[in-house]
This record gives C-alpha cells, sequence and structure tokens, in this order.
C-alpha cells in the first residue's frame, strides 16, 4: 500500500476511533477481514533485570530471541498443513484505539488482521508502564527467511487529550527493531504509530522485551493487500 494511502487510512482510523470510543467496540477493522482461525494468551515471561552501567537499549537487545512454542510437540516451528495461532485480542478501555493483541504492558494494534501489504501498526504501552521496551520481530515456519519491517509515518499523527495517550517515537536498532525509551510515569499510554510489511504471508510475532519482563505478540499475516484498500 503506498504512503498516501495508508495516511488517508489513518486519517479515517482516527474518525472511526473517535465515533466509538468509550462503546467498547473494536476499531480498524477492514471489511472481509480474515481473521485468525486460532487465538490464546501468551503469559508474560519474568526476565533477569538489566545489566548494572549498560544502556538500557543495548542491555536489552543483548537478550536472545525466544520464540514461543504455539504448535504441539513443542516445536517453535510450523509445519505445512499447521495452523497459526495469534494473540487474543484485549479490551484496552477507554483509550483509543480501545484494542489490541496481547496481555501487556504492549499490545498491537491499529488492525484487527493483517495482510503482507503495508499497514498501519499502532503499538500501545500501558500507562502503568513507563520503562524501556525493545520490539523484534520473528517468523514461525516458512523459509526462516521472511522478515516484518517498521517504518516511520511521513507526519505526527493527530490525536485528541481525551484519547490519554502520548505519540512517541521509536528508534529503529540494527537488525529491525524498534527501540522505545522510558519516560516519566503519567497517566497517559504510550502509542507509537507507524507502518508495517513483510516479505510474504505466514506466521508472525513480536517479542517486546521491558526491563524485567519478556512479552511475545503473535498475528497472522494474509497475502496480499487488505480488502480495505
Amino acid at each position: 500500500m503506498p504512503v498516501t494511502r495508508s495516511v488517508t487510512h489513518f486519517v479515517a482510523l482516527v474518525s472511526l476511533a473517535a465515533g466509538l470510543a468509550g462503546c467498547g467496540e473494536v476499531v480498524g477493522e477492514y471489511p472481509a477481514a480474515l481473521r485468525p482461525a486460532h487465538t490464546q494468551s501468551f503469559p508474560t515471561e519474568p526476565a533477569s533485570p538489566l545489566p548494572a552501567g549498560v544502556d538500557a537499549m543495548t542491555g536489552l537487545q543483548q537478550r536472545p530471541m525466544r520464540p514461543p512454542t504455539v504448535v504441539p510437540h513443542g516445536s517453535p516451528s510450523l509445519a505445512p498443513n499447521e495452523t497459526c495461532t495469534a494473540s487474543s485480542m484485549a479490551d484496552l478501555g477507554s483509550v483509543i484505539p480501545n484494542y489490541g493483541a496481547g496481555v501487556g504492558p504492549a499490545y498491537l494494534s491499529g488492525q484487527d488482521s493483517w495482510y503482507s501489504g503495508e499497514q498501519l501498526p499502532i503499538l500501545m504501552v500501558d500507562s502503568q508502564y513507563s520503562g524501556p521496551l525493545l520490539v523484534r520481530a520473528f517468523e514461525l515456519g516458512g523459509d526462516g527467511k521472511s522478515k516484518v519491517t517498521f517504518a516511520d509515518l511521513p507526519s505526527v499523527p493527530y490525536t485528541k487529550p481525551g484519547w490519554r495517550e502520548a505519540v512517541v517515537p521509536a528508534l529503529h536498532t540494527t537488525g529491525g527493531g524498534l527501540y522505545l525509551g522510558p519516560v516519566a510515569p503519567t497517566s497517559f499510554w504510550r502509542a507509537w504509530y507507524g507502518l508495517l510489511s513483510t516479505d510474504s504471508p505466514g506466521c508472525f510475532g513480536l517479542q517486546v522485551d521491558g526491563d524485567v519482563f519478556t512479552e511475545f505478540i503473535m498475528f497472522v499475516v494474509n497475502p496480499g493487500t487488505s480488502p480495505g484498500g
């Protein structure tokens, strides 16, 4: 999807989100979207504290990638006839968007179904966590060579004060990850708006590392571009 069309969809998403704020409805859904057939909650796991004397981004990058087991027999990969399991959606309450995949403190929002063509993700971070975050993507199954690409929007998204979110930037790390630095404690959620695309359809996930935890967010990517444009 060209950047101009992505920005157009973002404006439509903002308008729809404003209309549904507080109604408890899922926003950002495309017509005839293909939702994942199987979903589950992947629990956040404890992780060792960041090493003393090392900056947060460097310390988080030192943690190994360890995709969760999502298929039978303890295998971290998918056979051709096995089905990908996506993270369950959570109700984020009064913030906009009011939904996201994951168990927190980070959630993948912006869409409830994904396509390999460029789309607009929103990474939402609960206001109760103000520490650093490193987001790295991985693929399960396939040839192991497909990648998730994150890109910045060409302009700062428009939000309203009543949405209780603060739009934050992210650093792009070596290897294609995103780093969100720590912020002062606040009642506002953090939100990173960007663009996401993949080399191919398949089963993908995000490993989100924080100060003393690791969270996994799984999502299924359909082929082609969204029916919504």
